[in-house]
């Protein structure tokens, strides 16, 4: 398969199963202190990623004070229910993202406590947190675990035991998924890799992805110019410019809000003749229980998108890593 690492991938999904445990911990620890709120802080993507395990707690049932900031914004806003009682949790690769860094200052400053995943050791991120948790590729199972154990030690996830007992399953999965979506992935890639504009939706705990797609990958890496919008909101505005030649991603999971993509599948289909379908209900998932599916939903897009990007770099000549303004200028 062109372009594709087994071994890395089995082996970054497998050190996030192997920081599960130090995670509980953590997050045991912080609830015997006791907390006020739990903050969850980022920008781009890892703001996304927090508010993709938003969705998942909102349909577990969850009444616990969870709270999703973007660093931009709290750092010139706040927020009046922080307080030093509350717990701040933030997740980031190069652990050096400044608005991230500027507002886990703020909190300490106020005594609050940080929970983070930084992947890159020495960097200011992974020096302020309170606790730390650190590896490569674990980002996915940092945020499930820190939602589900906080949720399981309020007595609102009652198969949490047995969730944690199938997560380990994933590594070997998700080398699967990568290889299962290949196909469609190139076939994407090769057919729309140089349209003008793409639309991207998605529902429940995808629609972020659907965001974070488009966003960090196809604009920031890809310099395409895309539209992320949910299922939600897509009956309202976004329809309208919807025309024959217009490419719509559609990025169906398996949680409650599904009968939004159907809904909006069955439109563009009639408007669209360039309707491209990604759905996790095609994935094979050993090991784990139907009912966890839709939980597991955004590792398993992720996963499946992987490949699109192989694809699209290989088609557009354009390697991943290249940027003209990020981190590039000064702004």
């Amino acid at each position: 398969m062109f372009n594709f690492d087994e071994a890395r991938v089995r082996q970054e999904h497998q050190n996030g199963v192997d920081i599960i445990p130090k995670t509980e911990k953590i997050i045991d620890q912080v609830c015997e202190e006791g907390y006020s709120n739990i903050f969850y802080i980022g920008i781009g993507g890892t703001v996304l990623y927090a508010n993709q395990m938003m969705h998942i707690a909102k349909q577990l049932g969850s009444k616990l004070p969870i709270y999703i900031e973007n660093a931009a914004d709290f750092n010139l806003v706040g927020n009046p229910l922080f307080d030093s009682r509350s717990v701040v949790v933030i997740e980031s690769i190069s652990g050096d993202t400044k608005e991230v860094v500027e507002s886990v200052e703020k909190v300490r400053a106020a005594g609050a406590r940080v929970i983070g995943y930084v992947e890159k050791e020495g960097t200011p991120l992974y020096e302020l947190c309170d606790h730390l948790v650190s590896t490569v590729g674990g980002g996915y199972y940092f945020w499930y675990t820190v939602t589900l154990r906080f949720l399981k030690n309020a007595g609102q996830f009652d198969k949490y035991d047995r969730f944690f007992q199938e997560i380990v399953h994933m590594p070997d999965n998700i080398v699967q998924v990568y290889k299962d979506a290949d196909e469609d992935a190139k076939a994407y890639a090769e057919k729309y890799c140089d349209e003008p504009i793409t639309y991207l939706v998605g529902s429940g705990n995808l629609e972020d992805w659907a965001v974070c797609y488009g966003m960090c990958i196809m604009e920031e890496m890809q310099w395409m110019r895309t539209r992320p919008i949910s299922a939600a909101n897509f009956f309202h505005g976004t329809l309208e410019v919807i025309e024959r030649d217009i490419p719509v991603i559609l990025i169906k999971g398996e949680d409650m809000t599904r009968p939004q993509m159907d809904r909006v599948e069955n439109f563009v289909n009639r408007v669209s003749a360039k309707v491209i379908v990604f759905d996790t209900r095609k994935f094979r998932l050993d090991g784990i229980s139907d009912e966890f599916r839709g939980i597991l939903a955004p590792i398993v897009m992720r996963s499946a998108f992987q490949r699109i990007n192989v694809h699209l770099e290989h088609c557009r000549r354009h390697p991943l890593a290249i940027r003209r303004y990020y981190k590039r200028l000064d702004y």
